[in-house]
């Protein structure tokens, strides 16, 4: 799917329930509907290059993903629910005008986008 004008994700993609990867870069999507989070067998995912501003919190029913590639969007904020993915191992954010985690936190991986976050829930 990756390299169209797609500019929405029909709310019928949550019966793909079989689905393992979804490339949907290069696209002209701003949003995500909640229903993509029944996509609960995918591994990774590819939302690169595309005019994404926020993420659903829905997203941490992607209990299997391992990839997430969130390159070259508008996302300033992250929801805190991606850091519950736990097999989430790669997650890039790059090229995105990130102010929550801060830029110079998400360049540190992961893992310290998860200490992060988890340092705000306890203050």
């Amino acid at each position: 799917m990756g390299v169209n004008q797609i500019t929405h994700l029909p709310e019928l993609i949550s019966q793909l329930s079989n689905l393992v990867g979804l490339d949907l870069r290069e696209n002209q999507i701003t949003h995500l509907p909640e229903s993509i989070s029944e996509l609960s067998n995918l591994t990774w995912l590819d939302l690169g290059g595309n005019q994404i501003k926020n993420l659903p919190e829905s997203m941490a029913k992607f209990s299997n993903l391992t990839r997430l590639y969130l390159i070259g969007n508008e996302i300033k904020n992250l929801p805190e629910s991606i850091f519950e993915l736990s097999n989430l191992t790669e997650l890039d954010l790059s090229g995105n005008p990130l102010e929550n985690p801060p830029l110079e936190i998400a360049n540190k991986g992961i893992a310290a986008m998860r200490d992060y976050f988890q340092q705000l829930t306890q203050d």
